[in-house]
């Protein structure tokens, strides 16, 4: 190699250091402060042993059940702006989302608080933490409505779900499946 592309080599190399500093540098002082910095997203969740529950029994005509199924849930909320749970008749027919329909030839049996008569019902009731509106047994609602709520963040909030079925004189051998979806939202509003 020759000389002068020696030197020019050796040139580059030295602008290139000029160029580009070293990225640390020592500083001096009395005090150091440190920032630290976390961030929390909201979140509301709803813990239970199952996230879908299924509960049975034979029964008679005439006879009414009213503890027929029960889930056990737990809420847990940071949302500041509090949260709310709501439910809604959710069964198979599209018509009836809040009938218990019949598999069979059965008539579904209808939401309702009754407990005798000629016409059979099915409710269901929540109790526990915030909740309002259906903490004694009535119909399922058709629309999602709100249940339990609360106006803060919650930790370890419990709700529990029941049901009663009645079955009056005339209704038909068969077997009637009804549901309820509950749903967890934040805020409150």
């Amino acid at each position: 190699m020759s000389k002068s592309k020696l030197i020019i080599g050796a040139s580059v190399t030295a602008l290139a250091a000029i160029a580009f500093p070293a990225a640390t540098f020592a500083v001096s002082g009395t005090t150091v402060t440190d920032t630290v910095q976390v961030t929390i997203n909201s979140s509301c969740l709803i813990t239970t042993t199952n996230l879908a529950n299924t509960y049975s029994a034979t029964m008679t005509n005439g006879q009414t059940k009213d503890d027929f199924g029960s889930t056990a849930m737990t809420i847990n909320c940071n949302d500041a702006g509090g949260w709310h749970l709501t439910a809604v008749g959710s069964g198979a027919d599209a018509t009836t989302k809040t009938a218990m329909n019949a598999t069979g030839s059965g008539t579904d049996i209808a939401t309702g608080t009754a407990t005798s008569g000629a016409t059979s019902n099915w409710a269901m009731k929540v109790t526990g933490t915030g909740a309002t509106g259906f903490t004694s047994f009535a119909a399922v609602p058709s629309s999602a409505t709100d249940v339990a709520n609360g106006t803060g963040a919650v930790g370890g909030g419990s709700l529990t779900t029941t049901y009663r079925v009645f079955v009056s004189a005339t209704q038909q051998a068969d077997t009637y499946t009804g549901q309820v979806t509950y749903t967890l939202s934040h805020p409150k509003s």
